[in-house]
């Protein structure tokens, strides 16, 4: 691996396996650099929805959790609660539950101005021993969970998923949403061009491997937070639900173009899985 010589660190390449962080680590570097920092950042991206959102995201999501009036719906890594809205205009219940107290700061903000009764939580939903939150909002076990955008975020997907077992009933649903892990692999892929046959091409540069991504991002003028991406194989995400007792209904792989290599190269995967 290539060094910073100034600093004498290591210094991560495409292509590379960045080192592995240990839980511990991993908590320190979130509490400093993490999502919670990103938060303001987030809220002008994503806001009530970027374009992914709205027009792939949502209504995909809205689609496999089969939505309907009373329904109780616990959406984890919830960022600002962009899903809220969505599960509200049918009558349903909404918790969110995010690691960053920003992200919660932003979603109970935007909800409290809305009138909404929508509960947000912040909590670890990777704990191994489960998500801390409040009896009164497990009492009663969800309809659905949902991952939209955040299972890529999230350092330990095998807790997080068996978390999401523990507060659904059963046969309750459980909907993921995130970036293709097998062509959207930030720092890893993009596109490439062979002039000589006219052709645009999907380069990959590392797939098995579970990695995780350091993604610098400035926030405002010379600020720059880093936040984590994790890399994983598809098998290691349906080897992970079934550990954790779901059986998976649907895979679907979604395509954000009407032309070109964006018919040929999905953008995103949404995956629909039932505790058995």
């Amino acid at each position: 691996m290539a060094r910073d010589r100034q600093k004498g660190r290591p210094k991560f390449r495409p292509g590379q396996i960045s080192p592995r962080v240990t839980a511990l680590k991993e908590a320190r570097r979130t509490e400093k650099t993490g999502w919670d920092n990103l938060s303001d950042w987030y809220k002008g991206w994503a806001g009530g929805g970027h374009n992914f959102h709205k027009q792939f995201a949502l209504p995909h999501m809205k689609e496999a959790m089969v939505l309907k009036k009373g329904m109780r719906v616990i959406d984890l890594g919830c960022g600002a609660g962009v899903l809220r809205t969505v599960v509200e205009k049918v009558g349903g219940e909404y918790v969110g539950v995010d690691k960053a107290p920003g992200m919660i700061r932003e979603g109970k903000e935007l909800a409290s101005k809305e009138g909404s009764k929508a509960l947000f939580f912040v909590s670890d939903t990777a704990l191994p021993k489960g998500i801390a939150l409040p009896t009164f909002a497990t009492k009663d076990k969800f309809d659905c969970a949902t991952f939209l955008f955040s299972i890529q975020d999230i350092d330990n997907h095998r807790d997080a998923f068996k978390n999401a077992a523990r507060l659904l009933k059963s046969g309750g649903r459980l909907v993921i949403f995130m970036l293709h892990p097998a062509f959207r692999i930030p720092r890893m892929s993009g596109w490439g061009k062979d002039e000589g046959r006219k052709l645009t091409y999907r380069r990959v540069d590392r797939y098995k491997s579970e990695v995780t991504i350091p993604l610098p991002q400035k926030t405002g003028g010379q600020t720059q937070v880093t936040s984590f991406f994790y890399h994983r194989p598809l098998d290691s995400y349906t080897g992970a639900l079934k550990d954790a007792g779901f059986a998976i209904e649907d895979i679907k792989e979604i395509y954000t173009g009407s032309h070109g290599v964006d018919t040929e190269f999905p953008h995103f995967m949404l995956i629909t899985a039932k505790l058995s």
